[in-house]
């Protein structure tokens, strides 16, 4: 996610650019040929081109508005899993009755297992490998398992799960505090699943070619309107305008997609590490990692 609170030319004109060029060298040409050659039949009413701006706007509106929708969801859950990963290790603290060695033991392990779950559903979801990170803190038989399943961060819930059943078969944990236990683990896996819903559901295809369509006539017939009325002053002004429009619908496309790896995703690999520190520093152990810092203003 990008922290800077200014940004570089380059970042406001990556990705539009090679539009922006393009308009600029159309609205010379037709200053040119309206100018120069006296193609006067090129101006355009000016009155047509505010009801389609207007009409580019509104639809731009919604759009960003959609795609910001999908990006603060993700972010609410991202901020779920933080809170209910620091609540399943205090529960499990509170909750287990056995000795103090076997106690540490047990929490240790499962205290790594949700480390190893966040590390895990953040690399699922941006399609990279799975368990970087997430294998320091899985033994040999835990890892030999997840690497087996399809769905690697459900497996890690799987052992959490069986671990815990196991602990309240054995007497080690009340059956109401259990219960409680199990309703944290719903809702991590309910916070996977919305996860997993905001990645694999495409925002229509249809409308955001429709929108690209629009702002693409608006851009031909802007120059045409404004050449009669101020001249050459049309090149900039139609510059300036195709790059609001242009600025605009490219910020709610890459704000759409918040798990794809990039500078304006939902920073998860430095919400991992945050919860690894907490859930580290929970269970008293030796080793705290330090946390991720911006490289170049962004935070992944």
């Amino acid at each position: 996610m990008y922290v800077k609170q200014v940004f570089s030319i380059w970042r406001l004109l990556r990705g539009i650019w090679p539009g922006l060029l393009v308009v600029t060298a159309y609205a010379t040409l037709v200053f040119h040929l309206y100018n120069a050659k006296n193609w006067h039949f090129l101006s355009f009413p000016i009155s047509i081109i505010t009801i389609l701006g207007t009409a580019l706007s509104l639809l731009l509106g919604f759009r960003t508005n959609s795609a910001y929708d999908r990006w603060w969801e993700a972010r609410k859950v991202w901020g779920a899993i933080v809170n209910d990963s620091r609540t399943l290790v205090r529960q499990s603290i509170s909750f287990i009755e056995t000795s103090k060695e076997e106690k540490d033991k047990i929490i240790s392990n499962i205290a790594h297992l949700q480390i190893a779950w966040c590390y895990a559903l953040a690399n699922s979801l941006r399609k990279g490998q799975v368990l970087v990170y997430a294998d320091l803190h899985l033994e040999q038989a835990e890892h030999e398992y997840v690497a087996s399943q399809d769905n690697i961060p459900n497996a890690i819930l799987n052992l959490l799960q069986f671990k815990f059943s196991e602990l309240h078969e054995e007497g080690k944990i009340k059956t109401l505090l259990y219960q409680n236990l199990d309703q944290t683990l719903q809702r991590l896996c309910d916070a996977m699943g919305k996860c997993e819903r905001i990645k694999n559901t495409v925002f229509p295809t249809q409308y955001s070619f429709f929108v690209v369509l629009v702002i693409f006539i608006f851009t031909l017939v802007l120059p045409m309107g404004l050449v009669e009325s101020i001249g050459r002053i049309a090149i900039p002004i139609t510059f300036t305008i195709s790059f609001l429009f242009f600025y605009v619908e490219w910020i709610a496309y890459v704000m759409q997609n918040p798990f794809e790896n990039g500078p304006n995703d939902i920073p998860m690999t430095s919400l991992s590490r945050t919860i690894e520190i907490n859930l580290l520093q929970m269970i008293n152990a030796d080793k705290i990692p330090e946390k991720i810092l911006p490289k170049n203003g962004v935070v992944m």
